[in-house]
């Protein structure tokens, strides 16, 4: 998010102040929106800020463990974190006080195997390791872990094995088991996902065609989580599909068309797969992705990183200068 988009999001508090007033949820929540870019851009002081008075004001209007005042909590957690980076760890304490009350608080209101509670888990984790805390590291892993299991089972039941958010649970369920060294169980479960990430592209793809917003995410789905069990080579083979299903089924210069190019041509890049390809590939459309989406569009942007990436990996300073002077990125 811009500096421009920033200062949209001041004018939006502002403007919610005066319309509903200082305390009222939609104020609340574009504060908390604010903190968060705030934060994303080093900018922690203003973040904690915003989130102190979030935090003060849902305590004092809804309770001290209501859902959303434990989650502006965490996110305040998380911010005395981020302080106590390069600062002697000086907000470190209050970074694990402060998430060390959520998590308790979210096992009273939402139980041990709720998301939210996994998450201040999974933070407090990290925070243990700051402070060499390692077996209460460890024993955490191990809540998380069953945790995940049981929202993972949940989830297969309530929803079904394919859908979007099993399969997101799975993620986290497989990263959980990473986490305690359980390598073959990890490996297991990614196992799991790929298969049903295929099987809904699949299913998407015979009711809404191959081209479809919906089946083109989950194909996309599908070809990225190749890579967390070693086969890159699919993934990029998947993501090879979906850029000529565009092209044959839009046009090459159709918007979703020039998009899924793009995805290809990053995806040859990452991990060295084919850097030529990310060449040839991203010299072909570079004219048409600046005609088409414009030269602050994402896409754009995207390309003109890889290329220049591209061209200093393999020795083309002088071409990654000139495309960069041809079309320069914005600051941020």
């Amino acid at each position: 998010m811009s500096r421009e988009q920033i200062t949209e999001l001041e004018v939006a508090v502002a403007a919610s102040e005066r319309q509903v007033g200082a305390d009222h949820p939609a104020t609340l929540e574009a504060r908390v929106r604010l903190a968060l870019e705030y934060r994303n851009h080093g900018r922690n002081e203003n973040a904690l800020a915003e989130l102190e008075q979030v935090a003060a004001v849902r305590d004092r209007i809804l309770a001290p463990e209501h859902p959303d005042t434990l989650s502006a909590q965490h996110e305040l957690a998380l911010t005395y974190f981020h302080l106590s980076i390069g600062n002697d760890d000086a907000r470190l304490p209050d970074a694990i006080a402060t998430m060390e009350r959520v998590a308790e608080g979210r096992v009273r209101v939402l139980g041990p195997a709720h998301p939210d509670t996994l998450a201040s888990w999974a933070s407090l984790d990290l925070l243990y390791g700051q402070v060499q805390r390692y077996d209460e590291a460890r024993a955490l892993r191990e809540r998380i872990a069953a945790g995940w299991e049981r929202v993972v089972a949940e989830r297969e039941q309530r929803l079904g094995p394919d859908e979007p958010d099993t399969q997101f649970s799975r993620i986290r369920l497989a990263s959980a088991y990473g986490n305690l060294g359980r390598t073959n169980d990890e490996r297991t479960v990614l196992e799991r996902v790929i298969a049903s990430w295929g099987r809904l592209a699949a299913a998407r793809e015979r009711r809404l065609g191959p081209v479809h917003p919906e089946t083109v995410d989950a194909r996309e789905h599908h070809a990225y989580c190749h890579r967390w069990v070693g086969r890159s080579k699919d993934e990029v083979s998947l993501v090879e599909r979906i850029a000529a299903d565009h092209e044959r089924l839009l046009s090459p210069t159709h918007p979703r068309t020039l998009h899924a190019q793009v995805h290809l041509a990053s995806r040859y890049f990452e991990g060295n797969h084919n850097t030529a390809a990310a060449i040839a590939l991203g010299e072909r459309i570079i004219s048409d992705v600046h005609t088409v989406l414009g030269a602050d569009h994402d896409d754009m942007r995207n390309l003109c990183a890889t290329l220049i990436l591209a061209y200093a990996t393999t020795g083309r300073g002088d071409d990654a200068m000139a495309l960069a002077a041809r079309y320069p990125l914005a600051e941020e």
